[in-house]
């Protein structure tokens, strides 16, 4: 079994220079887009979705809950690397007894959906407007008994 990386919780502002300081990767992040949304924007829309934002090592990871499926937590990273995710999935099983999880991300973009369990269920055609073009949105659903490691 791998070692878990540890959490760091991240305040608001932290959180977004955390999340502009990724660039391009951040992009979609729970729905923003830290690269075109100032930092205003951003804290309204943090808050709004009630999400909580990490730092794991270099990657930044969050989630925000479903408020109609309590069980159930909308997932992102900056990071196409699975051990951020997992530490993130770890701590939602433990301590938020999250049973399912969703993410939402922007086609092209390398993930690590796929490698901590979670399986494509769809696609959001022309769901995102992003550098003068509509880009279609992966959706990916995981269940904590598959996503453990």
């Amino acid at each position: 079994m791998t070692e878990i990386l540890s959490l760091q919780r991240l305040d608001t502002d932290m959180a977004i220079a955390e999340l502009k300081s990724c660039g391009g990767a951040a992009r979609g992040f729970l729905g923003l887009d830290p690269v075109t949304q100032n930092d205003s924007l951003l804290a309204a829309e943090l808050k709004s979705l009630q999400a909580q934002l990490f730092s794991a090592g270099e990657t930044v990871v969050g989630f925000a809950p479903n408020t109609d499926q309590p069980r159930q937590a909308y997932v992102a990273s900056t990071s196409a690397d699975p051990e951020p995710l997992r530490a993130l999935l770890e701590f939602l099983t433990t301590y938020q007894r999250c049973t399912t999880f969703v993410a939402m991300v922007p086609d092209g973009v390398e993930n690590c959906f796929a490698d901590c369990g979670f399986e494509q269920v769809g696609v959001l055609p022309r769901h995102r407007w992003q550098n003068y073009d509509w880009q279609d949105v992966l959706v990916y659903v995981g269940r904590a008994d598959s996503c453990r490691s």
